[in-house]
């Protein structure tokens, strides 16, 4: 699956879950890989989701990131209706039932009111709704490894491990986004700014930690190899931009230029990252 943008996907998969709704009765059949992938993409979700309202909050290409905000949140609750009805076991059905409650702190998200009261809502309740999305993506990474066969797909020798990848990889696609979550909430001085650089820190070593793995795994194709190669050189400039600002004491205008270019070129980082977790899921079958 390739795709030009993310917004377009948020777009289109949400007006497509509007147009042609699943059965309730109807269970969702997909492999255990492509149930990581789509789990690890929530992760990712609650963080675009948290840094959309931001940007908008601060009047940063605001229009075009309404239509981010809301296509995302569609895109997330459709997400969380196929998993729901996927979960393979009581556990994971119940994770993800806990998912839902918690996005009901979101709901005000659809109002066209954007208010700096709402933004810290977000920013409150962001890291434990991160945090039971990724609890779930862990349990069906944990259940793939001690799965010796999924329905008709058999689990191929060292599958154990590719699940891992795939999920550590779709990883590094929330960690792209909570980064520049961080950075925006620090530079518009909404929450504590000592915590906020606590987590960016903590973002930026589990990527970079990921990052390493990913660059090592045996099982990489070339076509991995080179998608990886190219995020390096996209994301180094983004990565010195972040750190640059979040280490500010005061905000200037070249700092906000620079974080307006550090948003946009994430894009490009985001969209490679994807299609490296799409090419590790095709390895799978």
């Amino acid at each position: 699956m390739k795709f030009s943008t993310i917004t377009l996907l948020c777009v289109f998969i949400a007006q497509l879950a509007t147009a042609h709704p699943e059965p309730q009765s109807k269970r969702i059949e997909m492999s255990i890989y492509e149930a990581i992938n789509k789990a690890g993409y929530q992760r990712m979700l609650t963080q675009r989701i948290a840094k959309s309202y931001l940007a908008i909050i601060g009047d940063i290409d605001a229009e075009a990131y309404k239509s981010h905000l809301k296509g995302c949140a569609k895109l997330f609750e459709n997400n969380l209706k196929e998993l729901s009805e996927y979960a393979p076991t009581d556990d994971i059905k119940a994770q993800f039932r806990y998912v839902g409650i918690l996005w009901r702190n979101y709901q005000f998200i659809y109002s066209d009111e954007y208010s700096l009261e709402n933004a810290e809502v977000i920013l409150q309740f962001n890291d434990k709704i991160l945090g039971a999305c990724h609890k779930a993506t862990v349990m069906l990474d944990d259940y793939a490894q001690t799965l010796s066969e999924n329905k008709d797909q058999e689990m191929n020798e060292g599958s154990d491990r590719l699940s891992h990848i795939i999920n550590i990889s779709g990883r590094q696609r929330m960690l792209t986004q909570r980064l520049l979550l961080m950075t925006l909430a620090s530079f518009q001085n909404i929450g504590d700014r000592a915590v906020l650089r606590q987590k960016f820190d903590s973002a930026l070593s589990d990527f970079r930690e990921a990052f390493k793995e990913l660059m090592s795994y045996e099982g990489n194709t070339e076509e991995i190899d080179g998608q990886l190669f190219t995020i390096t050189g996209l994301w180094d400039g983004v990565e010195r931009s972040l750190i640059e600002i979040k280490d500010a004491d005061e905000h200037s205008v070249q700092h906000k230029d620079a974080l307006i270019k550090a948003l946009k070129k994430s894009e490009q980082v985001l969209f490679g990252f994807d299609e490296v977790v799409f090419l590790y899921e095709r390895i799978g079958g």
